[in-house]
């Protein structure tokens, strides 16, 4: 997705500190600014803006992982020693200095990045190395300072404004094919999910409810209307909230209970411990299967298991349901790939999911990682 406005907020409170921090340390005397030096200046001083915004962008996200706050301690580390090692070994323009400041920016761009970083890899590495290459060759001619000093620096900074726009493309492009996806399995799901089979179905036992009278049959037309809004309204938006998709998911196995004349096992528990947002549709395309490939096949017998748990740091979806072995079963259905591919696009190296079929049952176990 492309960068929220707390992305950009990030970015402003790393300037103001980076430049606070940088006055008052000059001030103090313990670093020189040579201001002639605009470009080395915009290196160091970006490198800093750039570690700063990292800090308060994921200031929610280092307290929930350890992980995160590590990485940003060993980028605050690496950097620091680079500019100590630079200043002891006091040579202008140092060749090592720069390498180490390119992993530097490596290290930030696989960190902000890491889908990014990994597809453009080769490419990355190959422009640096070539730049590197070529900064050495100009570092050891005799006229450098006079010359090439600037050209050198230039050739540093040329390429991120260039990675930048080819990032933004990425952005771009994942969301439109995200966009397509996202319509193809709402089509999908209006077809499947309320068809008119399952419609005829509920309505056929909401008039049997009417006709004996029944105080379940205004609950039951309240649960057909959610789902039905649901699907309409709130299957548009990019995210809901989990609560919202697991009320689907319940008013969903009301009308299911109703329909099958054998009642099916159906055991579903819920543990949410923060109510996080979520693109929406993404369960039930497991848990409709597991009726439609599973107890509507069997006579007797049958059941559907889900368990559904999210804490701060992710969430866990697993489905289990009994099904009548039969080559048929072993065939993968659209909607399923449609999930796969909208968890590839939504939730990009942050997911899980894992398919088994043992002794008759199946099971889907789905995770995903919280950003």
């Amino acid at each position: 997705m492309f960068p929220k406005a707390s992305f950009f907020k990030a970015l402003g409170w790393g300037f103001a500190v980076t430049l606070l921090v940088t006055f008052l340390l000059q001030r103090m005397g313990f670093i020189r600014i040579d201001f002639d030096e605009y470009l080395e200046n915009i290196l160091i001083l970006g490198s800093w803006w750039m570690l700063c915004s990292l800090v308060f962008y994921y200031s929610r996200k280092i307290r929930l992982r350890k992980q995160s706050l590590l990485r940003i301690l060993y980028l605050s580390l690496f950097l620091t020693g680079l500019l100590l090692l630079d200043q002891w070994m006091a040579i202008p323009d140092n060749p090592v200095s720069i390498f180490l400041l390119i992993l530097f920016w490596m290290g930030i761009a696989h960190f902000v990045s890491p889908v990014f970083f990994k597809k453009y890899q080769t490419i990355i590495f190959s422009v640096y190395g070539l730049i590197w290459a070529l900064f050495l060759f100009l570092r050891w001619a005799e006229n450098y300072f006079e010359e090439y000093h600037e050209l050198a620096i230039f050739m540093l900074l040329l390429p991120i404004p260039f990675f930048l726009m080819l990032w933004v493309f990425e952005q771009w492009k994942r969301i439109k094919d995200l966009e397509n996806q996202k319509n193809r399995a709402e089509l999908a799901m209006l077809k499947n999910q309320i068809n008119p089979h399952f419609l005829f179905n509920t309505l056929n036992n909401l008039y049997g409810l009417c006709v004996e009278k029944s105080d379940d049959a205004p609950e039951v037309v309240l649960k057909l209307s959610d789902m039905m809004r649901y699907t309409i309204y709130e299957g548009n938006a990019n995210e809901v909230l989990l609560s919202k998709e697991v009320n689907y998911l319940e008013n969903f196995l009301a009308l299911q209970k109703l329909r099958h004349r054998h009642q099916p096992e159906i055991d579903f528990q819920v543990t949410i411990k923060e109510d996080r947002m979520i693109s929406p549709l993404l369960f039930i395309v497991p848990v409709e299967n597991a009726f439609k490939h599973g107890v509507e096949k069997l006579t007797e017998q049958g059941f559907v298991r889900i368990s559904l748990y999210s804490d701060q740091e992710k969430l866990n979806l697993k489905v289990e349901n009994n099904f009548e072995v039969s080559p048929q079963n072993t065939k993968v259905g659209i909607g399923l790939e449609n999930l796969k591919r909208r968890l590839e696009l939504a939730y990009p190296e942050m997911h899980s999911l894992q398919i088994t079929q043992e002794k008759g049952v199946y099971q889907l176990i789905l995770e995903i990682l919280w950003s």
